[in-house]
């Protein structure tokens, strides 16, 4: 019985019923491949919404920083507060006003975390762009705590 042989023995190769599946199935996947690629163009060529409104001015991005840095601030977010800040410092004209003042918000957030060898390198900044703003007493109140911690200084 081990060496009947089938009844039917396929002698054509595959049904057309295969075939036609077969057939219809590569005719999707290339059409499939076809509108992806397709989609993948249309996409890289579109100009970004940024290009077409054309670029942002500096002070634009001035305004939001600072925006948002005080708004950190008033949220008791100082560290983050300070990234926004010094954005600003580095967006601003050479001894500039606004660049002093963005050096001395600096400065008092890092004398507020505690940090006040940071604070001084931001109040001397402030110091040069400006030499007006009162920031004489925060200076010595950060140099009397270096002083108080690290004595011999």
């Amino acid at each position: 019985m081990a060496n009947e042989s089938p009844d039917i023995i396929p002698t054509e190769g595959v049904s057309k019923k295969l075939k036609v599946f077969v057939l219809i199935l590569t005719a999707v996947t290339l059409a499939a491949f076809v509108a992806l690629f397709t989609k993948l163009i249309a996409k890289s060529s579109i100009p970004k919404k940024t290009e077409i409104e054309g670029p942002v001015s500096s002070l634009d991005l001035i305004a939001e920083y600072h925006a948002v840095g005080t708004r950190l601030t008033n949220a008791g977010l100082a560290e983050q507060a300070i990234d926004q800040f010094i954005k600003v410092w580095e967006l601003q004209k050479v001894q500039s006003n606004d660049r002093a003042k963005a050096a001395q918000t600096v400065g008092e957030l890092y004398a507020k975390l505690g940090n006040c060898e940071e604070a001084l390198l931001w109040f001397f900044r402030a110091e040069v762009s400006d030499s007006t703003l009162p920031i004489q007493p925060m200076i010595d109140s950060c140099l009397a705590k270096i002083r108080s911690t690290h004595p011999g200084q």
